[in-house]
């Protein structure tokens, strides 16, 4: 939780009294004094009224992926108890020192708008300020926004960052590249970010001369699990002639296709601390309890439950990457040997996430700590919401598209597969489909959910100005048997 100071980027505030916190002099942890500060400003939540009882404190630098600077109680916990904070902030008090402490100011609502959508956030108290003192609740307050700060805070520098993914050569992946580079270029990314295609393959191929391309051989582990090309390839991108040099790495996937500038994320990563999606294993025991079995220091460290993107420092992924290839060989190891190891670990997919638990293991015993963020990425299976006019949603994660129940124009491209979804739509679309490379539905309907219309708005415009695929030898056509056929 930042102070906002000029010389020390990461202080914590320590307090005793509730009943006299927050005054000028209040010594912050590190013993600097609060005279040192340039400006603070925050938010205390309390689960009990007339501020007392266990407390969390946020600043500005919080946000959610379907709103800026707030803070969103639907998936967070008082750290004390580990007790969900929905429904259970009963008091607050907003904190400020300094000109911006004066004219900045909190509004609560009742909904969870950072995470789900709702066309009513539902008002509860306006723009309080610090002179406002303690604010009891008279009904539930789950999201809390921060008003009328600067586009960018004094903690938030403006830092270089490079957007990179892992790949093969092959019809499936053919087609994302070029969705993918097509989503980099129109979502008005900053002029120095920079952008990279990781490829495993013996030789670069055909579309290294579109698609900016970082290319390496194939490990031989690949051939029994496929995704350890992914630490494979960035260990061998930073061991290369030519490593990145920007500040911060962005890891996504190539099916994580981008909406918006990603500047104000990575300004929140430092050397020690990065920013990574929620995972679906998300404070699920099972994690520690594997992580016992392979750690070999730090194990009394809690691993932060991680996924895709990660937004981390150059120079912690550069020591991240190594570790991660040589734990996720390790754990694939041992499920092709032992069956009841992954009885054991089946609730959180251990045999095909093992790659995922490499990273989070690798950058636990390291000690490099993770921000965790839900909605760094829409996927398509994910709460539908029919727009995002904020601009919101930095990426999407795509897989599947729907157009509206009743849509006559949907008959011609109907799926028979993916019944599981019909609450949907119709299903017209999924990357699963040896199709997806070279059908795609268009123009999408009104009334259509926003993923799926985002996912077809960059298929079609990518083909139309990037594409069609070109035959060549490094994939084996949009044919049932040649779709998921990989280049060597």
């Amino acid at each position: 939780l930042a102070l906002l100071v000029k010389h020390a980027p990461n202080p914590l505030v320590s307090h005793t009294d509730p009943d006299a916190e927050y005054n000028a002099s209040n010594m912050t942890k590190d013993g600097r004094s609060a005279s040192d500060a340039e400006v603070y400003f925050g938010l205390v939540l309390y689960g009990a009224e007339d501020c007392k009882g266990e407390k969390m404190e946020y600043t500005p630098v919080e946000d959610e992926a379907l709103c800026e600077r707030c803070v969103d109680m639907c998936h967070r916990e008082f750290k004390e108890s580990g007790r969900p904070m929905l429904g259970k902030v009963k008091s607050f008090r907003v904190i400020g020192r300094g000109d911006y402490g004066k004219t900045w100011s909190v509004s609560a609502f009742s909904q969870c708008g950072g995470s789900y959508f709702y066309k009513d956030p539902g008002d509860v108290k306006l723009n309080r300020k610090p002179k406002d003192g303690c604010t009891n609740l008279n009904g539930e307050a789950n999201m809390f926004t921060f008003n009328n700060l600067p586009l960018v805070l004094p903690t938030e520098k403006i830092k270089t960052y490079h957007i990179a993914y892992s790949a093969e050569s092959s019809q499936y992946f053919g087609f994302q590249a070029l969705a993918n580079l097509w989503a980099f270029r129109h979502s008005n990314q900053p002029k120095t970010a920079k952008y990279t295609r990781l490829l495993t393959s013996k030789e670069p191929d055909d579309l290294t001369e579109l698609v900016p391309t970082f290319s390496a051989p194939r490990d031989e582990f690949s051939h029994r699990y496929s995704p350890i090309n992914k630490p494979d390839v960035v260990d061998k991108w930073f061991k290369s002639d030519n490593p990145p040099t920007e500040e911060v790495i962005v890891l996504i996937d190539p099916d994580n296709w981008l909406l918006q500038p990603l500047a104000k994320y990575v300004g929140k990563v430092r050397k020690g601390h990065a920013l990574a999606q929620q995972a679906f294993f998300y404070k699920n025991p099972l994690v520690k309890e594997l992580y016992q079995l392979f750690c070999e220091k730090n194990c009394g460290y809690t691993p932060d439950d991680a996924a895709v993107p990660y937004f981390v420092h150059r120079d912690d992924l550069r020591e991240i990457a190594p570790l991660w290839r040589e734990i996720t060989i390790k754990i694939k190891e041992r499920s092709f040997t032992d069956g009841d190891f992954n009885k054991r670990f089946k609730g959180i997919q251990v045999d095909w996430c093992a790659e995922m638990f490499g990273y989070v293991f690798a950058a636990a015993e390291l000690g490099i700590r993770h921000t965790i963020k839900g909605k760094l990425q829409l996927r398509d299976v994910d709460q539908s919401i029919p727009d995002d006019p904020k601009g919101r949603v930095p990426m999407i994660h795509m897989g599947r598209a729907w157009f509206p129940h009743g849509d006559k124009s949907a008959e011609q491209w109907r799926h028979t597969e993916g019944k599981i979804f019909r609450a949907r739509g119709i299903q017209v679309w999924c990357k699963c489909n040896w199709t997806a490379s070279h059908i795609i539905p268009w123009p999408v309907p009104s009334g259509a959910d926003f993923v799926s219309q985002q996912t077809l708005r960059i298929l079609h415009y990518s083909m139309e100005e990037l594409g069609p695929l070109p035959k060549s030898k490094f994939r084996f056509g949009p044919t049932s048997t040649g779709y998921n056929r990989k280049y060597p």
